[in-house]
């Protein structure tokens, strides 16, 4: 139960991921935008919590961006807490792993399978499933919200302001509490560590077999179902990073 759970936030991660490194078509120049980060729900009758924070600061109209988010769960008992940095620059993905020291990279133009890139905002929306129900405010600031795989987006002129999701019963909430369009950036707010780079399939695949592979602290083992839902996932992922073909 804990792994497909791990498992379904991570495919709605990097499908989100993917979506923003893939569109690219923020209407406005630049921005520093601040969010609160809530969430949890019952696991098996214990009480999950999610809490934290994150800021997006982007510039030439989200060519570069960078976001970072500091975050505290507390599940099946256990408090972890996390600090992650994602920057995008050049049709490059760039994860910081700040527990191991490794930033992860991914190429985004072997995702792009030589599409067009201007008609891939919506279009690469509707393809991950996901369809426009209608339209609401974030601090003012008229929004598109869309729905896919159980979690809804609130896009201001391609900007996400707030995303909502469901999945097994918890809930996860980022919503915008400040925005600053027009804002003129830092340069050290666009930084990376110094630490050594790592390729994220390798690192994808390696983190979602040793989950599947590995019991829960409980000492439970994915049921049959459980283990065909994280097959699939793997199998969606893999599609969307370019290795869908089976060797």
């Amino acid at each position: 139960m804990k792994k497909l759970l791990f498992l379904s936030f991570l495919f709605v991660f990097f499908s989100t991921q993917i979506l923003y490194a893939k569109t690219k078509r923020y209407e406005v120049e630049s921005g520093i935008v601040t969010y609160a980060i809530t969430g949890g729900g019952d696991i098996m009758g214990m009480k999950n919590e999610i809490s934290g924070h994150k800021t997006l600061y982007f510039e030439d109209y989200g060519n570069m961006e960078v976001q970072e988010t500091e975050m505290t769960t507390i599940m099946m008992g256990r408090t972890e807490k996390h600090h992650e940095l994602m920057k995008i620059q050049n049709g490059m993905i760039y994860s910081v792993d700040f527990e191991k020291k490794v930033i992860i990279k991914q190429d985004i133009s072997k995702i792009m399978n030589n599409k067009d890139i201007s008609k891939m905002g919506k279009e690469m929306l509707k393809e991950m499933g996901g369809k426009k129900i209608s339209s609401g405010k974030v601090l003012g600031h008229l929004c598109e919200v869309w729905e896919m795989m159980g979690t809804k987006i609130w896009i201001h002129k391609g900007v996400t302001l707030k995303i909502e999701s469901n999945i097994m019963g918890m809930m996860h909430k980022e919503e915008a509490t400040e925005v600053k369009f027009g804002a003129s950036i830092p340069a050290e707010k666009l930084k990376l560590p110094d630490y050594p780079i790592q390729s994220l399939n390798e690192t994808m695949q390696q983190e979602l077999q040793k989950e599947m592979n590995s019991p829960d602290e409980e000492g439970d083992k994915p049921s049959p179902e459980e283990m065909k839902q994280m097959q699939e996932m793997m199998k969606n992922l893999g599609n969307m990073f370019g290795n869908g073909k089976q060797h």
